[in-house]
């Protein structure tokens, strides 16, 4: 669909996701000199770390055991380098960095390098099984868990947790010979991530100095990463932003919520004007098959036996599903459940096949039968034709008018719901009472004022100032007699990214005819470039990347001078400045950008040109 072409600056919906933590253990080779005797693995909950253990600190000990029931203790490897790896055989991105965990066991022995891989968060009889299957296939790597198993009384005594403050896994620590840890980062699964050996030189091991060099960028981008996100923590903080919205879709706060049916569990057709009808209510809308969280179900059950008496109602409804699917999901979880929940009669969309399997008139029949499908799917007919992600929740007052929106499920969203249900005239109790309540001005949905319309073909492109990762000033008018990709994007837009690849593609080969590509990041933080551009700039070695200094402010120049409202947004822009053609967006495949250069005065294979008219077509049918 062209909502997927185009990674929009602003919008409508927004969700957060969120790592949560595990841990565990191995040893590899003969052990070194023993350390003292570890303290025993009991901590009073206060030493619990909020943050994983930084560089300079002294790693604590701990034990784990193995398969055979050994108990595997860090101090075994004292005067050794230690890679600390923690893990869950229930982590997919735990498993996926597992090979690149053995070639660095397996590449480093001779240095006496130990790779020891903690398992945490998990069952004992998982770590057994799993370990049997598998450490064959990693026969350099130390295998251990965590005694501490998941879901016993004092799991949050785990090794991981406690001890070396893991929020997240997999999470590994580079230990020096000394017991100092050197640093901590988040494995991948990509041969080209050589952060681990850069923090091995840093701790003396020999490492070959261009994987050092390569090793340092990354961890450089990962600092600035770090202090990106910390100094968005505390710009909320300190600037509190609403998670609620004053819409759903197009449905405006005010406004009469659209009444309509829908099943009970047992089958039965029930209107919401007869369930709601004078009650303040929180419609909680979930996929049909996937359900609502344990959390989520406890938060919304507290909440409705707290406010019931004040005339609040919580309500579920379960779409985008199969009654079949609906059915299972709510057997399985009926005991938790303390409100209302409904079946959506819409069901699931059916898909005879993958989309791009489909023939011509395949697509056609598919795109009429998903235009009556979200036609009456609940969520979107009340939301007036656009799609929220779920779960996500409708605050409608006693009147049944809108009050606000708002995604997410569990403790996290009391903010939200807190904040509409006192617009509802609702009284909290202390505990449920905002950290910060919203008034009604500072929530209003604001009306865009001289809206900017985009530069069109013919146009002068106007010049505007950016810096390159070194701070060194970019212009466009740097490139006069050049024909010119001006490529608006940002780190956080994945489509943007996706399109990197073929963009490169695009400048390597038309370089030799005078292509530049200039990608200028918009609407971003300079800290979150930075890091993003050490990361990535090896792999696209023909784009210059730029950053627009005045980032999400009025006026950045995508906005001010040229009237992007959505990214990716390319202009080609030919040897005498003015603009030849436009691409909105990208799909694999596409060659509308080669085409678009043709425009330009660039010489281009007439076969691409065909296609990229062809690909052009296929866009607007897609509409």
């Amino acid at each position: 669909m062209m909502k997927n072409l185009i990674c929009r600056l602003l919008t409508l919906f927004g969700l957060a996701f969120a790592l949560t933590g595990t841990e565990s253990m191995v040893a590899v080779g003969a052990p070194g000199p023993a350390m003292p005797s570890p303290a025993p693995n009991v901590v009073t909950p206060a030493t619990v770390l909020a943050v994983p253990l930084a560089s300079g600190s002294t790693a604590p000990n701990f034990t784990l055991r193995d398969n055979k029931g050994t108990e595997v203790r860090l101090s075994d490897y004292k005067g050794r380098v230690v890679v600390l790896n923690f893990w869950a055989p229930w982590s997919a991105p735990c498993l996926a960095a597992m090979p690149q965990n053995q070639k660095l066991a397996e590449k480093y022995r001779s240095q006496q390098v130990v790779v020891l891989s903690a398992g945490t968060s998990d069952l004992a009889v998982n770590f057994r099984d799993w370990i049997t299957v598998n450490q064959a296939s990693y026969a350099d790597v130390r295998f251990g868990f965590d005694p501490v198993e998941k879901g016993s009384v004092n799991y949050d005594e785990r090794i991981a947790r406690r001890l070396y403050g893991v929020l997240a896994i997999p999470t590994q620590f580079v230990i020096d010979g000394d017991g100092m840890i050197v640093g901590n980062l988040v494995p991948t699964a990509q041969e080209s991530d050589v952060r681990t050996e850069a923090l091995l030189a840093r701790a003396g091991i020999e490492v070959d100095a261009h994987v050092v060099a390569l090793g340092e960028d990354q961890l450089l981008a990962d600092a600035k990463d770090a202090a990106a996100r910390a100094a968005a923590i505390a710009e909320e903080a300190k600037n509190p932003k609403p998670k609620f919205y004053e819409r759903y879709g197009k449905l405006l706060a005010g406004s009469l919520v659209p009444e309509f049916t829908a099943e009970s569990t047992e089958g039965k057709a029930v209107s919401s004007a007869d369930l709601m009808a004078g009650k303040i209510t929180v419609l909680t809308i979930w996929s049909a098959a996937g359900g609502l969280s344990d959390d989520g179900l406890a938060f919304l059950g507290a909440w409705a036996k707290k406010y019931g008496d004040q005339n609040v109602r919580f309500v579920g409804l379960g779409s985008y599903g199969t009654r079949t699917d609906f059915n299972s999901w709510y057997e399985a979880n009926a005991p938790k459940i303390a409100f209302p929940v409904l079946f959506d009669p819409a069901g699931k969309l059916f898909r005879p096949k993958p989309i791009a399997q489909m023939s011509a008139e395949e697509k056609q029949a598919f795109k009429a039968v998903s235009k009556e499908y979200y036609a009456k799917v609940l969520p979107m007919r009340l939301a007036g034709g656009m799609m929220a992600p779920v779960p996500h929740n409708v605050v409608i007052d006693a009147e049944g008018k809108l009050l606000g929106f708002y995604v997410g499920a569990g403790g996290v969203t009391a903010e939200s719901l807190g904040n509409l249900l006192l617009r509802g005239g609702v009284k909290l109790v202390d505990e449920d009472m905002p950290a910060k309540i919203f008034t009604p001005e500072e929530t209003r949905i604001q009306v865009p004022k001289n809206q900017i319309k985009m530069l069109q073909i013919g146009a002068q492109a106007p010049d505007f100032p950016a810096t390159d990762l070194a701070g060194n000033p970019v212009k466009l008018s740097d490139f006069r007699g050049k024909v010119v990709i001006l490529d608006f994007w940002a780190t956080w837009c994945g489509p943007c990214i996706a399109s990197m690849p073929h963009t490169q593609k695009v400048a390597a080969h038309y370089k030799d005819q005078g292509v530049v590509v200039l990608a200028s990041c918009t609407s971003d933080k300079r800290l979150s470039f930075e890091a993003w551009v050490l990361r990535n700039q090896a792999k696209y070695p023909d784009i210059i990347f730029s950053h627009d200094p005045q980032e999400k402010s009025p006026e950045r120049a995508a906005k001010k001078l040229y009237g992007v409202g959505g990214i990716p947004q390319q202009f080609v822009i030919d040897r005498d400045g003015r603009i030849a053609a436009l691409v909105s967006g990208y799909l694999k495949g596409e060659v509308i950008l080669d085409a678009a250069l043709a425009k330009a005065g660039i010489n281009v294979d007439p076969a691409l040109i065909a296609k990229g008219a062809e690909d052009l077509k296929k866009r607007e049918a897609m509409r």
